[in-house]
């Protein structure tokens, strides 16, 4: 997968769906130089920038490089801790500080324009052509030969478009190529992850786009879900354009040993069944085993669609604590417990924001974390690129994936509904990696109010009684109901993991801040005072016990779920520049005497 190209990022991007073998022959990377142009007074539709005919724009940006990065300028090599954000971003660069950049004025919408030949050959011969783009951030439209193929949103999941209506029916199939992206700075009501406050904004296409070519009958997701206890594996496929006639034929190949098939018909768009294993390999951090496996759509004796995929047969859950029924519960993975080592991964990159410029940074990553003795990370309100979680999968290393949550003041109805749709999508797309075993719906008070609108609708009323208002903002019992509604829909798309509603930090153990119903107890805690830490860890442990409310919300309280403290360290994020060499050692020692805790996760690995 890593070798000398001159595309950027020339893999293929989804190994856990993987439909192309050959770039060229059976799929287009279509990474690389794209005509751009900055559309400050948004007069691109009106004037018609996605015409066939028109001059060519004069600037380039690099694909898939966000807009506010060195590498879509094919400056990576520049960068560094002080030069790692391009200025062209902005209306007035010359006004651009390290201070100001992630505030400054700065351009919201971006054209891409390219022209492509179609293959019409070989692989490509009869099939639609479908663009897909890995990730573009937030408003994306796509036209081709001038006319428009759709209009998504979303910044954190694939978009696809089919080129077939707008390609010449006739000779080479040449296709230009227009994408409009919008992102705008008021960005409350989208889910942005860390792209507010603290965190360089990510604006535009920021993973791989491709061309490949598919059946009107094919694949269009499915889910593996291995049953350890039963030593079976569980498919299922939701397959577009196939007749009662079609089936799936599944082609299992164990890391040793032969490999085993089966065949599933397809009901109303839909194929299902489970597979005993003859050979069962668990899927573990110390020996990532896992199962290749070919699925095949046919019909009539034609075969329409080939997904290439794997899975790993693990199973994560928790256990009652021995000899102590009010205790924490044990974290157990394939049926023996566990203690996580765990650390932030917030996989942001100098060169290219949200995108690594090479895979084998993600790869390095993975590789890195484990020679420092982690078994877990935590990604950090992202849903990261495939190619990581491949990587995960691979090398061996668990994952809890947050979810990205929507901005300061964001929770509103628009905004819990596209939050909504991108859990709902993100588990889909997500699903099969054996590597993430909890997902993470909220961070902390981010996206459904958080510290600054809690303040706005507080300081007024200081020093006398609290308004209606106020008294609701300080309970928040809206927001929590909502919380607590997103975390049932998750359990209910995907019951084979842990969910955790939300991730606590200490400053906010107020009435109006702690869990809901949770599969995971955490809590976060920055203190660069070691005796402060010590006790404060003390304190957490002793309060943490089956029937306590301590970290929950009014109307709930502990059941019998692992604690761990999912992030720590002596130094918060704005804290600048101190001596934080004391605190992994220390800190880490002091959650470790701890037997009740099941996992730690330091911030963080840089």
């Amino acid at each position: 997968m890593q070798f000398s190209s001159p595309i950027p990022r020339p893999e293929y991007p989804r190994p856990d769906r993987q439909r192309g073998l050959v770039e060229g022959i059976d799929w287009l990377n279509l990474n690389g130089p794209w005509q751009f142009r900055f559309d400050p007074e948004r007069r691109g539709r009106e004037e018609r920038w996605f015409a066939e005919r028109g001059p060519d724009w004069r600037e380039q940006i690099l694909v898939p490089f966000c807009w506010e990065s060195l590498a879509a300028l094919g400056q990576g090599d520049a960068t560094g801790n002080d030069n790692y954000f391009s200025t062209r971003v902005h209306l007035d660069p010359l006004a651009v500080t390290r201070e100001n950049h992630r505030s400054a004025p700065r351009h919201e919408v971006g054209w891409y324009r390219r022209r492509v030949t179609v293959p019409a050959a070989g692989a490509w011969s009869g099939r639609r052509p479908v663009l897909t783009i890995g990730a573009s951030d937030f408003f994306t439209e796509v036209w081709c030969n001038g006319q428009p193929l759709g209009a998504r949103e979303g910044g954190y999941l694939p978009h696809e478009f089919d080129l077939g209506p707008a390609l010449p029916a006739d000779g080479p199939r040449e296709a230009l190529l227009v994408i409009r992206v919008e992102d705008p700075m008021d960005n409350a009501e989208q889910p942005v992850g860390k792209q507010w406050g603290w965190y360089t904004p990510t604006s535009g296409i920021w993973q791989t786009v491709f061309l490949e070519p598919r059946a009107a009958c094919c694949l269009d997701h499915f889910r593996i879900i291995p049953d350890l206890d039963a030593g079976e594996v569980r498919f299922e496929f939701a397959c577009e354009g196939a007749s009662a006639a079609g089936a799936v034929q599944v082609e299992i190949m164990p890391p040793e040993g032969a490999a085993q098939a089966a065949d599933f018909p397809v009901r109303d768009g839909a194929a299902a069944g489970a597979v005993r294993l003859t050979a069962l390999f668990y899927w573990e951090p110390s020996n990532p085993r896992l199962y290749r496996v070919v699925f095949r759509l046919v019909e009539d004796g034609r075969e329409h669609d080939t997904v290439r995929s794997y899975f790993g047969m693990r199973k994560i859950h928790t256990a009652p604590a021995p000899g102590d029924e009010k205790a924490p519960a044990l974290l157990c993975l394939n049926n023996q417990p566990i203690y996580l080592r765990g650390a932030l991964y917030q996989s942001y990159h100098p060169e290219g924001v949200y995108t690594a410029r090479d895979a084998r940074t993600l790869c390095n990553d993975i590789a890195f974390a484990r020679e420092a003795g982690f078994d877990f990370l935590r990604i950090h309100i992202k849903l990261d690129d495939p190619l990581l979680l491949y990587y995960a999968d691979t090398l061996g290393i668990l994952l809890m994936q947050d979810f990205p949550n929507f901005g300061e003041g964001g929770d509103t109805p628009l905004g819990r509904r596209r939050f909504e749709e991108m859990m709902r999508l993100g588990i889909r797309r997500d699903f099969n990696h054996p590597s993430i075993i909890a997902w993470c719906l909220f961070n902390e008070t981010w996206g459904f109010g958080g510290q600054t609108e809690l303040m706005k609708v507080i300081a007024p009323e200081l020093g006398q009684r609290w308004s209606p208002k106020a008294a609701e903002k300080v309970a928040n019992s809206s927001s929590f109901r909502w919380v607590h509604a997103m975390w049932q829909v998750a359990k209910t798309l995907d019951p084979t993991r842990l969910v955790e509603d939300m991730s606590v930090v200490a400053w906010e153990h107020l009435a109006a801040y702690g869990h809901v119903d949770t599969d995971i107890n955490s809590w976060h805690f920055y203190l660069q005072d070691y005796a402060k830490a010590r006790a404060h860890i003390e304190e957490v442990v002793a309060r943490t016990y089956r029937g306590s409310t301590f970290n929950y919300v009014e109307g709930y309280e502990q059941r019998g779920v692992p604690l761990i403290n999912s992030e720590y360290g002596g130094l918060g994020a704005l804290d600048e520049d101190q001596d934080a060499s004391w605190t992994f050692k220390f800190l880490t020692n002091e959650l470790r005497r701890h037997g009740q805790l099941s996992a730690y996760i330091f911030t963080q690995l840089t």
